[in-house]
C-alpha cells in the first residue's frame, strides 16, 4: 500500500476519506442505474451527505478507540455492527438533508428510497472494501 494511506489525519486515514467520496460518487451512478429521476442538486446533495456520514462516523470510532468492540459481525448478517451503524448514519443524515432542507417539496417517500440506496451502498462498500 502507498505510504501516505496510511498516515493518520485527525485519527483517520487518507484511505478512508477518499474512499468515502468516491462512495459519494458511486451512489449518483447508482441513482442513475435504478432509474431513480431526481434533480441535480438532490444528487449532489445525496453525494455529499453520503461521503460526509461516512467520514463522520469513521472518525467517531477511531477517535472514541471504539473500533475494537464494533468491528464483530453480527451471527446472522455477517456484517459487523461498525458497518451496519455506518449505514444507519447515513440514511439519517441523507433523509435529513434531503427531508428538511434541499428537497421539501419531494415526498418522503422518495427521499427514503433515495437515502436507503445510499445507506446500503455504504453498507456493501464498507463490508467488501474497508
Amino acid at each position: 500500500m502507498i505510504t501516505f494511506l496510511k498516515n493518520p489525519i485527525f485519527y483517520l486515514t487518507p484511505y478512508i476519506f477518499l474512499w468515502s467520496i468516491l462512495n459519494g460518487i458511486i451512489v449518483i451512478g447508482l441513482l442513475k442505474i435504478l432509474k431513480i429521476n431526481t434533480a441535480k442538486r438532490t444528487q449532489i446533495a445525496t453525494a455529499i451527505t453520503t461521503a460526509v456520514a461516512s467520514i463522520l462516523w469513521n472518525w467517531s470510532i477511531e477517535f472514541n478507540r471504539s473500533t475494537i468492540h464494533l468491528n464483530v459481525d453480527h451471527p446472522y448478517l455477517r456484517i459487523s455492527w461498525a458497518d451496519a451503524l455506518n449505514g444507519i448514519c447515513v440514511f439519517a443524515l441523507t433523509s435529513l438533508v434531503l427531508g428538511m432542507l434541499t428537497d421539501q417539496e419531494t415526498p418522503a417517500q422518495v427521499v427514503t428510497k433515495i437515502a436507503s440506496v445510499a445507506a446500503l451502498l455504504t453498507i456493501f462498500t464498507d463490508t467488501f472494501f474497508f
